[in-house]
């Protein structure tokens, strides 16, 4: 059976196993620290507008979307900082049911919009565009490395 659920607290060492299992081989070759994914999950749980969901195989962790709740002038988005399904169970169509659930959830809570950014040359570029995602046409992601 496959659930979708609130991450809580207590689920935080199967969130972070799950995460550094996704992103630390490729396409992304990751490599944290334990020291810095405790920070980064601290970053994006803290607050009463961190909004993250799991989702569930019977009892297995195999999905994290892990996001913030924004309002603007249209109204509310949740951007989503990080989305990734266990590798055993991608191109089996969680990724999409996953997110269908997510974006169910937050339409019951009032929101608008889900926002995302990812690296065009990856395969999860075109994933996001296959689940109905668009690269909006004025917008850029901008970075500036400072070390």
């Amino acid at each position: 059976m496959i659930r979708m659920q609130r991450l809580g607290q207590g689920e935080l060492a199967k969130a972070k196993a799950l995460f550094f299992e996704v992103f630390s081989k490729e396409p992304w070759n990751d490599r944290w620290t334990d020291e810095q994914l405790d920070l980064y999950f601290g970053d994006l749980m803290d607050g009463s507008r961190a909004l993250c969901f799991a989702l569930y195989a019977e009892e297995k962790l195999i999905g994290l979307c892990m996001g913030r709740l924004y309002h603007w002038y249209s109204g509310t988005e949740y951007d989503v900082r990080e989305f990734c399904i266990a590798r055993a169970w991608q191109g089996k169509g969680m990724g999409k049911q996953f997110l269908d659930s997510v974006g169910k959830e937050l339409l019951q809570e009032g929101v608008q919009a889900i926002t995302l950014s990812t690296l065009a040359d990856t395969p999860a570029f075109g994933f996001y565009q296959k689940v109905g995602f668009s690269v909006h046409k004025d917008a850029r992601f901008l970075y500036k490395q400072l070390l």
